[in-house]
């Protein structure tokens, strides 16, 4: 993602939400982790790490190591997975490239993608990209790409709001935050087409659903800057989570953040009774069915990826000291109100989020 351009957006990690009688991939049957790593911008040094739980082992750039030290790109984005097949968002590049899946061999790459964010998919065959659209002083609608997997190609696209961003597929519907607006577009699987859209609060940007298959939407608010130094920022909105269920998407029930900051990554337990949000350079773990946010937070760390691994509960970090030099990942054990640091490792530049396979 090019954080230099977006100041008021968070970074989001890359596992998106999926609707638990459909879509849940079967368990997985080997203990690989790979870490993504966005790179430097217009450096095309993106890459993606490969750690496997049960001997430490880590391979800093699966994708080059499998494929003649080619390389993934700039930006890599977010990751996804269909079967025995990764697909791997690179931001800048404009594409994605999809890997069989542990080994990471290249199987294709999809093009004539613009600005691509996300990805998720419903069956083997059909998968979703948003992308943005417009530049940085300008950005216009964006939309949703459905993808022909078979086929590795674009089938169809969808406009929804300014800069799409984590979507989530659950009862056979497709929602898409536009975080740059104050809105979800809505998209039904079996016709392809916006079915509604729902009004939230200003800078929706990722979505999870709760074992109830409530959504939730953590939302960041807007921020504005000064175009001359000293840069002088101003809020606009506050932050807010929001929960609804989709068939009463106009009744929500909204917890709103301190002007303090902008909460960002929302995530949910492998449970899915907990959620997980940054904010303030800490993240914070919250009950589904809590009255009030919280006030203590559960890791006191500023990351930049964080997941939790379903096969354990194992919770993973990411740490980006800066866009020019490596990162690492941490993973902690979770003791309930707290977690317990076990043990990190380096990985490339920018690391922004987790798969599990």
């Amino acid at each position: 993602m090019k954080k230099q351009l977006i100041p008021f957006f968070a970074a989001l990690a890359v596992l998106s939400a999926c609707d638990p009688d459909k879509e849940t991939p079967p368990a997985p049957a080997t203990t690989d982790v790979f870490i993504l790593s966005e790179g430097q911008f217009q450096a095309g040094d993106g890459a993606v790490s490969a750690f496997d739980k049960t001997t430490k082992a880590l391979t800093v750039d699966a994708f080059g190591a499998a494929n003649d030290d080619a390389k993934l790109g700039d930006v890599v984005q977010s990751m996804g997975v269909q079967g025995s097949r990764g697909y791997v968002v690179v931001n800048a590049s404009n594409k994605i490239e999809v890997v069989n899946l542990p080994d990471f061999k290249r199987v294709a790459t999809i093009t004539a993608l613009e600005q691509p964010r996300y990805f998720t998919s419903t069956s083997a065959t059909r998968g979703y990209v948003t992308e943005w659209r417009g530049p940085y002083t300008g950005y216009l609608p964006g939309v949703l790409s459905i993808l022909n997997l078979t086929s590795n190609t674009v089938a169809s696209r969808v406009p929804v709001g300014r800069n799409p961003e984590q979507l989530l597929a659950l009862g056979g519907k497709i929602y898409v935050p536009n975080s740059l607006d104050n809105t979800i577009s809505v998209i039904d699987e079996a016709t392809g087409q916006l079915s509604s859209t729902i009004t939230v609060a200003d800078g929706p940007a990722s979505l999870v659903a709760d074992k109830d298959n409530n959504v939730w939407a953590l939302c960041t608010g807007f921020v504005t800057y000064l175009s001359t130094p000293p840069y002088t920022a101003t809020r606009v909105s506050n932050g807010t989570l929001i929960r609804f269920s989709p068939n009463s998407p106009a009744t929500q029930l909204k917890f709103s953040f301190p002007a303090t900051g902008s909460p960002g990554k929302l995530r949910i337990s492998p449970g899915q009774d907990q959620l997980y949000y940054q904010f303030n350079g800490a993240e914070y773990q919250m009950s589904v069915t809590a009255s009030t946010l919280p006030t203590t937070p559960f890791i006191r760390r500023n990351f930049s990826g964080f997941a939790i691994d379903p096969r354990d509960n194992t919770i993973f970090g990411a740490i980006s000291p800066s866009y020019s030099t490596n990162g690492k990942f941490i993973r902690y054990q979770d003791k309930g109100a707290t977690a317990v640091a076990i043990d990190s490792f380096e990985v490339k530049v920018g690391p922004n989020g987790f798969v599990f396979y």
